[in-house]
């Protein structure tokens, strides 16, 4: 980290993801706040993610790479800049380390964050990944170095100070033999295969012909999956339809994802989400529209 003038504080926010629901947000396209106190003036960069609640680990992505669209997979991440400096400064994204093959990680400026006006929210989006093909080992696990750079001036030639900060991204393959599929839910028998509040759907929108489900009338959707096992990882991954996102999903009642950054259109969504290990939990979703494919795996 470099010195700064002035004490500079990172609030990070971890993202245990909505992934990148790419299918419409790429398209078929992941909070924390460790408040440090500080005396004196300071700007600051507040990871703004997925999940509700802060913690003071670092931001994650889970993406599963199967069934989309785009061989480049863009990424969108949201943050909060707070300027409490006693002078107005233009803030910049840009990559702290070079990243890993396959990555492209470019400058992005935000503008101005004003002394008058001083917490500005931004999505960077200069940042790509070459879509992997398969991963033979069912996950992988990148991480990709930013740096959120402060300014004097509108030409970012004037430097102020820095802070650096890791996102994480974790790589799905629901193909991998490497995987024990504990559950696939595709409701080709005209059944809602254990969801409850939820209709069957036939025909008109589906990731699997014929059927896919729909919540009832103003309903939730939802079930309880069995993770009780000598596990390490375990996901759900889901294709959803919706617009805007806004897709909610409870863990035992609690909200744990929250999309954040809007697709702008209708459309499939991926979603991949981490399910907790050596317990029964209860998954419900609000917010979509129609559900289809959703796996259960665990290795």
């Amino acid at each position: 980290m470099v010195e700064f003038k002035k004490f500079v504080a990172i609030w990070f926010a971890t993202i245990l993801t909505i992934s990148v629901l790419f299918a419409g947000w790429a398209t078929l396209v992941n909070r924390p706040n460790a408040v440090t106190e500080v005396k004196g003036s300071h700007f600051s960069v507040v990871w703004k993610g997925f999940k509700p609640t802060y913690s003071d680990a670092f931001p994650d992505y889970y993406i599963c790479i199967n069934n989309l669209k785009d061989s480049s997979l863009r990424m969108y991440v949201q943050l909060m800049i707070e300027n409490y400096e006693n002078v107005s400064l233009y803030f910049m994204i840009d990559k702290y380390t070079e990243p890993q093959a396959g990555w492209f990680v470019g400058p992005q400026p935000f503008g101005l964050v004003t002394i008058t006006d001083p917490i500005k929210t931004f999505t960077y989006s200069n940042l790509n990944r070459t879509k992997p093909v398969a991963i033979p080992q069912g996950t992988l696990h990148e991480s990709v170095k930013l740096v959120v750079k402060a300014y004097y001036d509108a030409g970012y030639t004037q430097f102020y100070s820095q802070a650096n900060f890791t996102v994480n991204f974790h790589f799905i393959d629901v193909t991998s033999p490497a995987w024990t599929r504990l559950e696939y839910y595709n409701f080709d028998d005209g059944t809602s295969q254990g969801w409850w509040g939820a209709n069957v759907h036939w025909w008109q929108y589906y990731r699997s012909w014929p059927c896919s489900i729909t919540p009832a009338w103003y309903s939730n959707i939802g079930r309880t999956l069995d993770m009780i096992g000598n596990y390490t990882e375990a996901y759900l991954v889901a294709a959803v339809y919706t617009s805007p996102p806004s897709i909610n999903i409870y863990l035992d009642s609690t909200l744990s994802f929250q999309s954040d950054v809007p697709s702008g259109t209708y459309t499939w969504h991926q979603i991949a989400i981490p399910l907790p290990l050596n317990k029964v939990t209860n998954v419900m979703f609000t917010g979509i529209s129609v559900l289809d494919d959703a796996y259960v795996l665990a290795k």
